[in-house]
Order: structure tokens, then C-alpha cells, then sequence
């Protein structure tokens, strides 16, 4: 009954925020993307079906992984920590249910809801355009309970490391007073900024996964430390989400702070975290294969750039829910590609320095420009 209730609550809360038809769309919206893609390759290139098999695979198993980050979310719901997100489950104070009960049905609603908006759609998708995907659409949605298993277990192990290690202060972060306390929210909520590293990890092992494994994207391997960042420049927009998950508008309404003032910490909160993620990771990823290490930071930070502003321009402080209304993720997409796949392109191909350099100052000045839009 209480899971019941649960999905209830989630379904009219969602269906409320985006005046209901918003929300069932974007499940239709995955579909007729995958759909179109699926028949691409399967009409018009010469990649073997299996390809995009293995494509379809590593999505659930990727997924589960990207699913079990809800492990730090029903611990901070049980805390009571996430307003209007707890559906319940912060009532194990108070009801005469075990709390183990309660964030057990937790985490069942939203795999619903995963499974509903995401799963679904790409495996009617993948057969529509092939019989022959079948089997592929089972194994993902098997690999989907794999990852999930062992995310669920690596975010349960995150929640119990003592969180008194506090490399984080008010004192040593660099940024203005709000953006500090974005900062801090993560850092102290569970898993801390660990689940931040986990994110951006899941999602950089789906980009080598898929380049090592997926003959049709092997040509990104030719300049890899430069196309690997533009993937990780457009990963880093995670941090972007975390950041918006702790609070809300409403929780300064008491202070003399308006949304533009806010919005401006969160993102330079965002471009502080970011920086620090990608120059560690490309770091480590020059050590492996050596490459131009000054044009890929460039690439990274500006596909970075470019990309949380986007979102920041399309979802405002409310990433987490507007990224599943299916029109904002359709401009999202449009958005983000229109420059990310031509750049993408560019470094994985032997061209002169000039061609990326001229479209990297494009994103930059355009990625500008929608900053300023967001704050205006």
C-alpha cells in the first residue's frame, strides 16, 4: 500500500509540474529518437546489426548503474533532506513502518519510473526497426538489474564512509557565500562528492565501452585524448544537477536574494567543480595517451561551458525535473548537438588546429551569449 501511494504521489507530482501530457511524452519522445537512429544504421550504413546490439546492451547496463545513484537519494529522503522529494519515506519517524521498508519501496518507485521513461521505449524501439534486436532489447533489460545491483552496492558502501574526512570548508572553497553552500550540500549529503565522481564515471565507462567495443565508433580512438574531451566536457554537466538537488528557490525567500543572483552561483559553483574534475581527468588520461594536453583542457572546459549553459538556459534551478519534460530535453538535444557533434567530429579526425580553434571560439561566444540570456 505504501508503495502504492508512492507512485501515486510521484505520478501527481510530476504530472502537476508539467501540466500532465508533458511527463507521458517523453517516453514516446526516446522512442521515436531511438527508432529513427536504430533505422539509420540498420538501412543506411554498413554496420553489422550486432553493432547495435551492443549499443542497446551496454544503455541497460549503463542505466542500472545510472539508477543506483537513487542509493544516495532514499538515504537523504530518510534524512529528510530533499522537501518536497521524500514522498513519505521520511514518515518512518512517525508511522509504525520500518525505514527499511519504507526506502525499499523508494527505491522500487523510481525503477519504475526508469523503466517506464527510459527502458521501455528504446527496447519497442530497437524491435520496430529490427526483429533481429530482440534478444539484444532482453539482455539490457537484464544488464539493467546487473548495473543496478552493483551501483546500489557502491553508493550503499559511498553513504558509510565517516563523513568527518572534511576536505571542504566555507573556509577553503574559493566562491561566493551561496555558491559555497551549493558546494557544501553535496559534499555533506550522502556519499558526498563521491557520487558526483560516480556519476561522471558511469557515463565516461558507457563513451570507452562503446569506442573500444562498437566497430562503428572506433574512429574516435584516432585522436582519443582530444575527442574524449568533448565527451567529458558534456559529462561534466552532471555536476550541474547535484548542485540543484538540495535546494530550491523557496529556501531563500527569507533572505534578500533574487533568482538571477542565485542562478549565478549555482552555475559558478558549477564551472568551479567542473574545472577541478576536468583538469584531474584529462591529467590521468594524458598520462595513458599522450596527446595535445593544452588544446584538449581548452576543448574540455569550453564543451563544458557551453553545455552547463545550455541547461541552465532550457532547466533553470530545476534540472532534475525539467530534463524529463520531453519538449525541454528535445531543445536540450537540438541545443547541445548543433555545435558538441561537429566538435566531437572535428577531433577525431587528422584536421588542422585552425578548424577546432574556430569552433570552439564559436561555442564559447554562443555559450556566452545563453549565459547572459539565463540571468536576464
Amino acid at each position: 500500500m505504501i508503495l502504492e501511494r508512492m507512485m501515486k504521489e510521484e505520478w501527481r507530482t510530476q504530472s502537476k509540474l508539467y501540466r500532465g501530457g508533458k511527463l507521458a511524452l517523453l517516453p514516446f519522445t526516446i522512442l521515436i529518437l531511438t527508432y529513427l537512429g536504430a533505422r539509420l544504421v540498420t538501412n543506411f550504413s554498413t554496420a553489422p546489426i550486432t553493432d547495435l546490439g551492443l549499443l542497446i546492451s551496454a544503455f541497460g547496463f549503463f542505466t542500472g548503474l545510472a539508477a543506483g545513484s537513487i542509493g544516495f537519494s532514499s538515504n537523504d529522503a530518510a534524512k529528510n533532506v530533499l522537501g518536497d522529494d521524500n514522498f513519505i519515506i521520511f514518515g518512518s519517524r512517525t508511522l509504525p513502518v520500518r525505514k527499511s521498508r519504507l526506502v525499499l519501496d523508494f527505491i522500487v518507485k523510481d525503477l519504475a519510473f526508469y523503466t517506464g521513461l527510459y527502458l521501455l521505449p528504446v527496447a519497442a524501439a530497437a524491435i520496430l526497426a529490427s526483429t533481429e534486436l530482440a534478444i539484444y532489447s532482453a539482455y539490457m533489460m537484464g544488464l539493467f538489474l546487473v548495473g543496478l545491483t552493483l551501483s546500489l552496492i557502491a553508493a550503499n558502501s559511498a553513504v558509510k564512509i565517516p563523513s568527518k574526512l572534511k576536505l571542504l570548508t566555507y573556509e577553503n572553497i574559493p566562491a561566493k557565500p551561496i555558491s559555497k553552500k551549493s558546494v557544501l550540500d553535496v559534499s555533506r549529503s550522502s556519499g558526498g562528492l563521491l557520487k558526483i565522481l560516480m556519476s561522471i564515471g558511469i557515463l565516461l565507462g558507457l563513451y570507452w565501452y562503446i569506442v573500444s567495443y562498437v566497430p562503428i565508433a572506433s574512429y574516435l580512438l584516432s585522436n582519443p585524448l582530444l575527442s574524449f574531451a568533448v565527451i567529458l566536457g558534456m559529462m561534466s554537466v552532471t555536476v550541474y544537477n547535484w548542485l540543484n538537488t538540495y535546494d530550491s528557490v523557496e529556501d531563500y525567500l527569507h533572505l534578500p536574494i533574487d533568482d538571477t543572483e542565485l542562478l549565478k552561483s549555482k552555475f559558478q559553483a558549477f564551472k568551479a567543480i567542473s574545472t577541478v574534475l576536468i583538469i584531474t581527468i584529462l591529467g590521468i588520461s594524458y598520462l595513458l595517451y599522450g596527446g595535445n594536453l593544452l588544446l584538449a583542457l581548452a576543448i574540455a572546459y569550453i564543451t563544458s561551458f557551453y553545455v552547463g549553459a545550455v541547461t541552465m538556459f532550457e532547466s533553470g534551478l530545476n534540472p532534475n525535473e525539467e530534463m524529463i519534460n520531453a519538449l525541454t530535453f528535445t531543445k536540450f538535444l537540438v541545443f547541445v548537438n548543433i555545435l558538441v557533434i561537429p566538435l566531437l567530429s572535428l577531433t577525431s579526425l587528422d584536421l588542422q588546429l585552425n578548424y577546432i580553434v574556430g569552433l570552439l571560439v564559436t561555442m564559447m561566444v554562443t555559450g556566452k551569449i545563453i549565459e547572459n540570456m539565463s540571468f536576464s
